[in-house]
């Protein structure tokens, strides 16, 4: 006589068709390799809908002052049936750098871009030393513009996933999760989706037959209209990529904070003298 599961067994294997193994897993990752705030099951509401709606895992980079915060904003989807990124060498090629990497507040994008982009006319290759080194930003090469699921079911998952994060990543602009956003004004977000589905990336060589590789982690330029919002990359990452991914975040976010030191200096003094300028006289 066969023996019948019993309801661990039964939650376990459901657990598993839910996705949530895969967002604690890499939840557990982002604790272990970054000094990233974590926050699991976080809401946020829909800039085009005002909807609450939920996002699997938000990892924040702050700093003491509280007028600076950079977000990981990831989405996990425990798939089976592989994913496929198509991609060309020119889907973000009338975008600046800046733009196909992240989200920026005003202020954290002039910071970042007077930093690493220097505007002066006699430029220098070395210049752009310190940006081609920080990973996603000086992207070469394929650049997905469209992601789908292959074979039969549910094909909208890969595009709803991107939906859901970049929605996240917009509304974390002007708001936060930890602290009142009234002050901070250095705002940056990356979207991020973790997959558990086999992930290919699938181009064309010159005589136009389809190139198709097996990827770990690929970059989807996302073009939509969201109220202000105009386009940015979203890293689309297999589950076997998530700790070295993660660690990538954390590098990521140390040379933003860089680039951005004397202009939260800047403000951080100015906001000290404005303050004291208003505050009782003895």
């Amino acid at each position: 006589m066969t023996q019948q599961p019993d309801l661990k067994s039964k939650l376990t294997t459901w657990l598993g068709k839910q996705g949530y193994p895969l967002e604690m897993q890499v939840a557990s990752a982002a604790r272990k390799h970054t000094n990233f705030n974590i926050r699991q099951g976080w809401h946020y509401k829909d800039p085009e809908s005002g909807s609450s709606r939920e996002i699997d895992i938000v990892c924040t980079a702050s700093e003491p002052k509280g007028i600076a915060e950079i977000n990981f904003v990831i989405e996990c989807k425990a798939t089976k049936k592989p994913w496929i990124l198509f991609s060309s060498d020119d889907a973000a090629s009338s975008y600046h750098r800046l733009s196909s990497f992240g989200l920026f507040s005003t202020t954290a994008r002039s910071a970042v871009a007077e930093s690493l982009f220097p505007s002066s006319l006699d430029i220098k290759e070395t210049d752009y030393d310190v940006a081609k080194v920080v990973p996603w930003l000086w992207k070469e090469g394929l650049i997905g513009y469209s992601l789908t699921q292959a074979f039969d079911g549910n094909k909208d998952i890969p595009y709803v996933a991107s939906l859901s994060t970049v929605k996240a990543a917009i509304w974390l602009l002007s708001n936060s999760l930890w602290q009142t956003a009234e002050y901070r004004s250095y705002a940056i977000s990356f979207p991020i989706i973790v997959t558990s589905s086999p992930l290919f990336e699938c181009s064309i060589d010159g005589n136009g037959d389809p190139i198709l590789n097996k990827i770990n982690h690929g970059h989807l330029f996302f073009k939509q209209h969201i109220n202000e919002f105009t386009a940015t990359c979203v890293s689309i990452v297999n589950e076997r990529y998530v700790e070295a991914f993660i660690k990538e975040c954390q590098t990521v976010s140390d040379y933003l904070y860089e680039a951005m030191q004397s202009s939260l200096e800047e403000d951080w003094s100015h906001f000290l003298r404005e303050s004291d300028g208003h505050s009782p006289k003895k």
